[in-house]
């Protein structure tokens, strides 16, 4: 699972940026599992706004302590 602090990357498409995860809708261990999580990000290099991605095209390079 993906936690607020770890450095991610697109998994599914070559972006060639790295982002650290701010956010987290919704948050771990509230989910119905019907809703897909969707993480917000802000991406090293990027528009300096938060993207949310769903977590399943994300990938961790680095995690959070």
């Amino acid at each position: 699972m993906i936690k607020t602090g770890d450095l991610v990357k697109m998994k599914t498409h070559d972006t060639g940026l790295v982002g650290i995860v701010i956010e987290r809708e919704p948050p771990s261990g509230k989910s119905d599992g019907y809703i897909t999580a969707q993480i917000g990000i802000k991406w090293f290099s990027g528009s300096g706004k938060t993207d949310w991605e769903p977590e399943a095209w994300l990938e961790v390079v680095s995690a959070s302590r």
